[in-house]
């Protein structure tokens, strides 16, 4: 059954206010499509990269590691590739890996690759235009992986890196990148399935877990709003006891247990086919707890499942629930789609995004005025043509007298030097825009640029996040700087003919 809380109430920490306007930025939580939460009856919760937030380097670089070293000892693969090392740079979240070409890929909105590379070498933009201009990319295909999760930066790191190594430094092409990649994919598989990664994790949680202070005042003042609250996670049993009672054991008094935050607990979920079949909700056996290591008399805990029986016995469905998860595919697109369930996006990248682009606001406001200033070179010799067309054909006109005709060809030769100028200035100011981008993208992430943007539109990363979640934000304790019946509200979408308008 669920619990009641009659724990006192726990006020926001000093720094944070219900208001958006006296939030950091960074803090904030951002809106696509409105959400009322005095609606919202339940509030479920992803665990990984949701709940707990994983220190990126540490746990990228082990299963790196564990990755690598299956490829050695149970494929084969040769001793030299040992010596490749992790490098948190080499892929962002939302790339695309084209395992037939060997590349990895950034795309638009619209699905043209913007950004591709070959190993660690960045394809040449003619290169890339032959390769992916001509046909649309069908990424239903299998020839194509999306790296949907942070989960998925390891393997295609190590991906780029075999590419890199078997070609360059071992100057011996491995023409069959899919079975390279699929390579890489059944070994980084392996290394979860037989806990290779996970007893590391378990052995010292607190060096891959980042304990968040204030995780547990968010999920009581949730609570305290009269919101039920549920896990929902594909990890297994013990390992969600392990992840949660580092979280939440102890952290506030009253709360003994982790499960004391939730009315119900679903491990094994198997996300996203939670939301598309039909299985049993099966409750753990008192074994099944015990061997978990989850005493009994709490939050009762359920395995497998699907989101029918689950509105079922929870008694809330549809736009009641407000799920908060960070996978854009198995978390928010599936939950939206097919329960119709509220959606918040956890995105860790998005804080870090939002100090870099408020740091670099001179930058930004440096661009701009070199883009007025190149619209005002191009407008100038746009006018400067239209009076070259004038005066030849003024000279042209047997009806002009001569003189005229010589007073206006000097005049030409003057627009035509006032042109050459124009076009020189116009070329260094188009190379200073192009090297001014150039070094914003860099301070992003020096192969990639920005998560969310390709150039001056959105990546299609960007666009899913927009798409498929109704509000995102870069942790869960966010949301405890809002009251419990705040109006999310999204801005006003603006079309470009309205840009000019008084208020706008």
């Amino acid at each position: 059954m669920p619990l009641h809380d009659s724990a006192p109430e726990i006020a926001p920490p000093t720094d944070l206010y219900a208001g958006e306007w006296h939030i950091e930025p960074a803090r904030r939580v951002y809106v696509n499509r409105n959400l009322r939460m005095r609606n919202v009856r339940m509030v479920g919760f992803d665990m990984d990269y949701t709940l707990a937030v994983y220190d990126k380097v540490v746990l990228e670089k082990l299963a790196f590691e564990a990755t690598r070293d299956k490829l050695i000892a149970e494929l084969h693969y040769p001793e030299s590739i040992r010596a490749l090392e992790y490098d948190p740079e080499c892929v962002i979240r939302g790339l695309i890996v084209d395992k037939k070409q060997g590349n990895v890929l950034k795309i638009d909105q619209y699905g043209y690759v913007t950004r591709a590379y070959h190993g660690l070498q960045l394809v040449p933009s003619e290169r890339r235009k032959a390769l992916y201009r001509t046909t649309r990319i069908r990424l239903a295909s299998d020839r194509y992986m999306s790296i949907d999760t942070l989960f998925g930066l390891p393997e295609a790191t190590l991906f780029l890196q075999l590419v890199e190594h078997f070609e360059s430094v071992q100057k011996n092409p491995w023409k069959d990148y899919t079975r390279v990649y699929d390579d890489v994919r059944h070994c980084i598989d392996r290394a979860h399935a037989d806990n290779t990664i996970k007893q590391e994790i378990i052995r010292e949680p607190e060096r891959f877990i980042v304990k968040d202070p204030m995780l547990a005042a968010t999920l009581v003042a949730f609570r305290q709003q009269g919101k039920k609250l549920f896990l929902l996670t594909n990890s297994e049993p013990y390992y969600t006891q392990i992840v949660m009672h580092h979280l939440l054991d102890g952290a506030l008094e009253g709360r003994r247990s982790w499960r004391d935050y939730f009315d119900w607990v679903i491990v094994s979920a198997r996300k996203p086919d939670f939301y598309e079949w039909e299985r049993p909700l099966v409750p753990l056996t008192p074994e099944d707890m015990t061997a978990a290591g989850m005493p009994s008399g709490m939050a009762p805990v359920h395995t497998g499942g699907c989101v029918r029986q689950f509105e079922s016995l929870a008694g809330q469905r549809g736009d009641e629930v407000l799920y908060v998860g960070d996978h854009t595919f198995g978390d928010i697109l599936r939950a939206k789609k097919r329960p119709g369930w509220r959606t918040a996006m956890l995105i860790e990248e998005l804080r870090r995004e939002i100090e870099l682009d408020r740091a670099l606001l001179p930058d930004y406001q440096q661009v701009d005025a070199l883009l007025a200033k190149r619209n005002n070179v191009i407008l100038e010799i746009n006018r400067l043509r239209r009076r070259q067309q004038q005066q030849a054909h003024r000279r042209e006109d047997a009806s002009v007298p001569a003189e005229e005709r010589g007073h206006l060809t000097e005049q030409a030769e003057g627009v035509q030097a006032r042109l050459e100028a124009l076009q020189a200035e116009l070329a260094a100011v188009n190379q200073q825009v192009k090297d001014r981008k150039a070094q914003i993208d860099h301070r992003f992430n020096k192969h990639w640029g920005k998560l969310f943007k390709c150039g001056d539109i959105n990546s299609r990363f960007g666009q899913q996040v927009k798409d498929f979640a109704c509000i995102y934000t870069s942790a869960v304790s966010n949301f405890l700087a809002y009251p419990g019946d705040m109006y999310f509200r999204s801005t006003r979408e603006i079309m470009p003919h309205e840009m000019g308008l008084d208020g706008v």
